[in-house]
This record gives C-alpha cells, structure tokens and sequence, in this order.
C-alpha cells in the first residue's frame, strides 16, 4: 500500500515501513562487504610495491566516477516515473459520480426500482473486480478465478453462465466490459420504461459510465506501454557501475607520499552518495509497477472495499433521504465557531494584489460625454447618452410575496404557517 505519513521529519527519518532504508539496507551491506573486502586485501595482503602499484589504479578509477553524469541520467529518468505514476494513480475508476446520477435520475422505492439501482452498483463493483484483477496482484490473489465471483457474490449464477458463454477471441481473459454492457442496456430500458424522463437524462448517464470505463481502459495502456527497457538498463547500468568504480577508486591508500588525504576507515561520503543515487534509482523501480504488494503500491483491495460500501449507501440506503426544510431556518443565526485549540492557530488570510491600491479623487469622479474617448473626434463621437429613465433602478420590495418584509439586515422570512410545514 502507499504509506501516508504526517508526523516530525525526524521520527520519519527513523520510520521502517516504506522507507529508504527498507529499499536499500541489502545493497549497503553487501557494497560495504565487498569495499572491506577489498580494503583488508589492500591493507594487509600486498606488499608495499604491490601497494604502491594500487594506489595507482584507486586515481584512475576515481578519475572514472567524474565521467559518468549520474545526476542527469536519474533526474529525468525518476521524474518521468513519478509523473507516470501520479497519473496512473489519477486513473484510478471511482462509480461515485455514476452512482449519484442514477439515484437521482432513476427515483422510486419500489422493489424493481431498488433491484435495478442496487444491480448496476454491482455491475460497477463486478467490472472493476474484473479489470483490475489482470493488472493487479493483490485483486487477482483476492479473485483468482470467476467462481470465487459467484461465491462472494458479485455475480450470481445466471449471470456467470451468460458470462461464461461470451468469447473474446483477441484475448479471452479480458471480459471486463461485459457488466459494463449490462448497465449500458440497463439505463437504455430505464429510458424506454420511463424510469428516466427525458434523454438527456440517458446521455448524462452514459457519459458517466464512460468516464467510468474510460479508467480502466487506461490502466490496461499503462501496464501494457511502459518505460522503455533501454533506458531503464542506462539508468541501472550507470548506477551500479559507478558503484563498482567505488569499490577502488574511493579506498584510502595507507601509502601516501604526498600525504594530501586523511587515511579513513569508514567512507562517509562515498556512503551517503550510496543512499542519494541507489535509493533515487529504487523509487523508479518500485514506482514504475505500482500493482504489486509492495509497500509503495496502490491498494486495490481498500479501493474495492470503500467502492462497493459507498455504492449500496449511495444508490439504496441514502436514495430519497433528505432532512426536513423549515422556514424557520433561516432566520436561525449562523456562526462559524472556534474550539479553544483551533483559536489559537494562525490564519493565512487570503490576499488579493490590488487591496492596497490606491484610486485618485479625480480618477474616481464619473466621466461625462467630453470624457469619452473619441468625443471630438474619433470612432467613438457618435455614443448615444443613455436615457434619463434607465438610469434610475428601482429598490422597491413590492414585486415580494406578502410574507416578506424587510428589516435593516435585509429581506427575512416573517411568521406564517409554513413554520411548522415542511417546505420539501
């Protein structure tokens, strides 16, 4: 799953659970074994000719890590990754606006309009489970196969023969648009049955079930066009073997006449370069297939779990329900109060950039007809003066109900009987 965070920045340096350190602890140990490895063969296993002879191959090969642009090669490379992934992630079907729409347009409590608000939330339901489980491990380890669909219930058995019964020659695993379909044919005899009125009601609705499908249709152009392989081996290659290049070129020659460095032990630098590049090449990684069980990857079992209990609130146990509306109501004083903690917080205003600007008197006075431009002459010497009566606009309340008045805060409900009468 995508791990939220919100806490100190140093408590989350220290977090485990989809951090750096969980991605790259296994690489570090095994550079760190290799570069001592290495370091204790230098130190203790060659002579001082030998020796002498290695301090010239730690020059070159850290002469080497300067000709590989690192930094470019990984900046692009991650950003079009994260990009790939935000928009994969902005891809994601939710059925709330569909669901909306057909329990305000298909109205009724009756029991056949109920089964058929309650069928096409499942038909939402069911699509999804179908589509994401051919892009995503945790739905396909969820429903591995067509039957667990039946069994919980997501498809009954009529509609699992009718389903069986469908061949898609291209490619037989991809009948995910089938319930789909049924809503489709669904809404169009909602239409004929005068369920729905009008047939822009109709088109309103298929424009949401497209939009709905629409998102599955992409991810399935997301997992199946990735990121060309040549550039994900220029980014890997280069990495790791700038790294390989580190095992020598960044020892510390225990021989050193010059004497222009400081024999260390432990390589801090080369260590924090480690976990900038290693770790900035294993956020692509991680984020380039975000359908998997990783930490990092979307959690399509929330999803379906949140979708299917916001289908059946929103087309059955929330379709019709609405507070009574009194009169009363609106003369009742409105007040957006503050908690003893929420006081204290300091408030960013919002600031437009001509509040401070200043107008002139001059400026201010109304222009009459030898201000106009063009007065004299110029295209505009023929305005015509706008009409005495027009410019009079009348502030009078008599066109109000009786029940109306109006009090120095401004036009106010006055006591009649729809105080205690529900106006919906």
């Amino acid at each position: 799953m995508t791990i939220s965070y919100s806490d100190q920045f140093f408590k989350l340096l220290l977090r485990w659970k989809g951090s750096l350190w969980k991605t790259i602890w296994k690489d570090l140990a095994l550079y760190l074994l290799l570069y001592y490895t290495i370091n204790m063969v230098y130190r203790f296993g060659m002579t001082d000719e030998n020796q002498a002879k290695f301090l010239r191959y730690i020059v070159l090969f850290n002469g080497w890590t300067h000709e590989i642009p690192l930094t470019f090669l990984l900046g692009f490379y991650v950003a079009m990754i994260i990009r790939r992934w935000w928009e994969q992630c902005q891809w994601i079907s939710w059925p709330d606006q569909l669901l909306f729409n057909v329990s305000a347009l298909i109205r009724g409590n009756e029991p056949e309009t109920r089964i058929i608000r309650r069928t096409i939330a499942r038909y939402c339901i069911l699509s999804s489970v179908l589509a994401w489980r051919s892009v995503s491990l945790r739905v396909l380890m969820r429903y591995p196969t067509d039957e667990h669909l039946v069994t919980s219930g997501l498809m009954n058995q009529e509609e699992y023969e009718m389903f069986r019964q469908i061949e898609v020659k291209v490619d037989p695993h991809k009948k995910w648009f089938v319930p789909l379909n049924w809503i489709q044919t669904m809404l169009v005899r909602c239409l004929e049955q005068e369920r729905l009125t009008h047939s822009n009601e109709l088109r309103g609705l298929l424009d949401n079930l497209n939009h709905y499908r629409q998102g599955f249709f992409q991810l399935f152009l997301y997992d199946w066009i990735t990121i060309p392989l040549v550039y994900t081996q220029v980014a890997t290659i280069s990495v790791y073997g700038f790294f390989a290049f580190t095992l020598i070129g960044r020892q510390f020659p225990s021989v050193n006449d010059a004497k222009e460095s400081v024999d260390l032990y432990i390589p801090v630098f080369t260590i924090l370069q480690f976990l900038f590049y290693i770790g900035w090449l294993k956020v692509g990684e991680d984020l380039m297939f975000p359908f998997g069980a990783d930490d990092e990857d979307f959690e399509f079992n929330y999803i379906l779990d949140r979708n299917f209990e916001m289908a059946y609130l929103i087309v059955d146990d929330l379709h019709g329900q609405v507070p009574p509306c009194y009169v009363d109501s609106l003369n009742a004083p409105v007040e957006l109060l503050h908690t003893k903690g929420s006081r204290g917080l300091f408030m960013h205003a919002q600031k437009q950039h001509l509040r401070k600007h200043e107008i002139s008197e001059l400026e201010m006075a109304m222009a009459d007809e030898h201000d106009m431009p063009g007065s004299a002459k110029g295209p505009f010497c023929c305005v015509q003066k706008p009409s005495k009566k027009s410019t009079s606009r009348s502030h009078s309340f008599d066109h109000l109900p009786r029940h109306l008045s109006r009090n120095s805060n401004g036009p106010t409900f006055a006591r009649t009987s729809l105080q205690k009468k529900p106006i919906l």
